[in-house]
């Protein structure tokens, strides 16, 4: 279910080089970006708890489409339906306002932190591909229940909370300085 995913190594990820003059109130403005993926972790934990009970046999395949489907974060695919499948309304939104309109800002500052910006922005392909999957994998589940599908739902949601959390880390640490010191607004 994921193992054709070409996952980054979080070891080969750049790091952003120090800001000379960047203050404690520079990175406290750098640091709201934390509030913002707070939002899709607890989104996320959600989920997991409706994956919970559903192992534990006290869900059903139809109350967890409706959580994944019902979450603020997922967004119905247009008519014709394609390859796509589904896709994630606000982390879309959000990903959408970093690549358009933060990074361009941050991308030209220094070579290091262009570096950052281009592995978040790869990186924002993968979480999209593995929510793609997630919706998939629910889908095929509640039209055939199983211990297999059960299982192909808990690998992909597994690797995208993984993939999730450790991108919300990278990115707050690498970004903190950055955000605040050239006035991004958050």
């Amino acid at each position: 279910m994921i193992d054709d995913i070409d996952f980054l190594d979080d070891s080969t990820r750049p790091l952003a080089p120090p800001i000379a003059g960047a203050s404690d109130l520079h990175r406290a403005h750098g640091r709201r970006l934390a509030l913002f993926h707070r939002y899709h972790l607890q989104q996320l934990a959600q989920l997991r708890r409706a994956l919970d009970d559903l192992e534990k046999g006290m869900g059903d395949a139809t109350a967890l489409a409706e959580q994944v489907g019902s979450m603020a974060m997922i967004e119905n695919y247009r008519r014709f339906g394609s390859l796509c499948g589904q896709e994630c309304q606000l982390l879309t939104l959000h990903h959408t306002i970093e690549d358009q309109e933060i990074f361009p800002h941050l991308r030209n500052t220094s070579d290091g932190l262009r570096k950052v910006i281009d592995r978040l922005s790869n990186e924002h392909l993968i979480v999209h591909e593995l929510l793609v999957r997630l919706q998939d994998a629910t889908r095929r589940f509640a039209r055939e229940p199983g211990e297999a599908a059960l299982r192909s739902l808990r690998q992909v949601y597994e690797a995208l909370e993984r993939v999730v959390i450790s991108h919300f880390g990278y990115e707050e640490r690498e970004l903190e300085e950055a955000l605040g010191f050239y006035g991004i607004p958050l």
